[in-house]
């Protein structure tokens, strides 16, 4: 069997947890202080097959949804690969493992990609948060759903030898505060 070499950057950051856990705006909020961020892949994808009725979506094919947020998200890390400042990504290569298995497809190239593709080993996880939780036309799972695939995240990543740091539920600006200051004791050292 052909083996890869693991390749880690110690300047991306994931931030990862609960659908609804309030990831995108506290993305919106550190981009707004001048924090790199990523995007997660896979709002823009269900955005993007939706606009032309494409069937990359999990309601459709969930095995082709999987694999473009697999091909995105690889892209995204490798486009980074010259940045000299902390990233910090929303999402990353496990939590396409954690789809794989919310969507009951064959997890072995996921689990292969997540252990070739490594981060800063700290992660940053928000947990679901029943009052801000909402469902959108991008985010159709119930809260409970979005609870399990929570949990599930927080066991791939401990699997794969994270270090999870609970994100505190308060408001957005001390939740950006709290992103921020982490990653520059994470850098710094």
């Amino acid at each position: 069997m052909k083996t890869f070499p693991i390749r880690q950057t110690q300047t991306y950051f994931i931030l990862s947890g609960a659908m609804g856990s309030g990831k995108t705006t506290l993305c919106q909020e550190l981009k707004t202080n001048g924090q790199s961020i990523v995007d997660e892949p896979a709002r823009q994808i269900l955005a993007e097959q939706r606009s032309f009725g494409g069937s990359g979506v999990p309601e459709e094919d969930p095995h082709l949804f999987t694999n473009l947020l697999l091909s995105r998200t690889l892209y995204a890390y490798d486009f980074h690969q010259e940045a000299k400042q902390p990233i910090l990504f929303d999402r990353g290569v496990p939590d396409i493992l954690a789809y794989a298995k919310l969507f009951n497809l064959e997890t072995t190239r996921f689990q292969k990609a997540a252990e070739i593709y490594r981060y800063n080993p700290t992660v940053f996880m928000m947990a679901d948060w029943p009052e801000i939780y909402t469902t959108d036309e991008e985010r159709k799972m119930t809260y409970e759903q979005a609870q399990r695939f929570g949990q599930t995240l927080r066991s791939i990543y401990q699997s794969l030898n994270y270090t999870l740091i609970d994100v505190p539920q308060m408001n957005i600006q001390d939740r950006s505060n709290f992103i921020r200051e982490q990653i520059h004791s994470r850098t710094e050292q």
